[in-house]
């Protein structure tokens, strides 16, 4: 890709680049809502059809989590995956406290 280029013009040329990283974001996002399926409709018929002790606790908590933005969604996996989250149980981290 060049540096002048605009972004119209990438995509009505094709470029190589800009088609690796579309091709790239397909696949991700395809793979993650494939996954998402696979785990989600079981659980979700499973709370759906049958009757088991906490069932009301666990609509309302999955009516709650639907409704946190996926930006916010996103700051809790980060925090709790990186190297400085407190959450991740013996995380070795870079710093040494003194």
């Amino acid at each position: 890709m060049t540096e002048n280029a605009s972004a119209l013009q990438l995509v009505l040329t094709a470029d190589p680049t800009l088609l690796g990283i579309v091709r790239l974001s397909l696949i991700v996002s395809l793979s993650a809502v494939v996954l998402a399926g696979l785990i989600g409709v079981p659980l979700g018929a499973l709370v759906a059809l049958t009757r088991f002790r906490g069932r009301e606790a666990a609509v309302v908590a999955l009516n709650t989590m639907m409704g946190l933005p996926p930006v916010v969604v996103g700051l809790a996996v980060y925090l709790l995956l990186s190297r400085s989250g407190r959450s991740v149980p013996g995380a070795s981290c870079s710093r040494r406290r003194q």
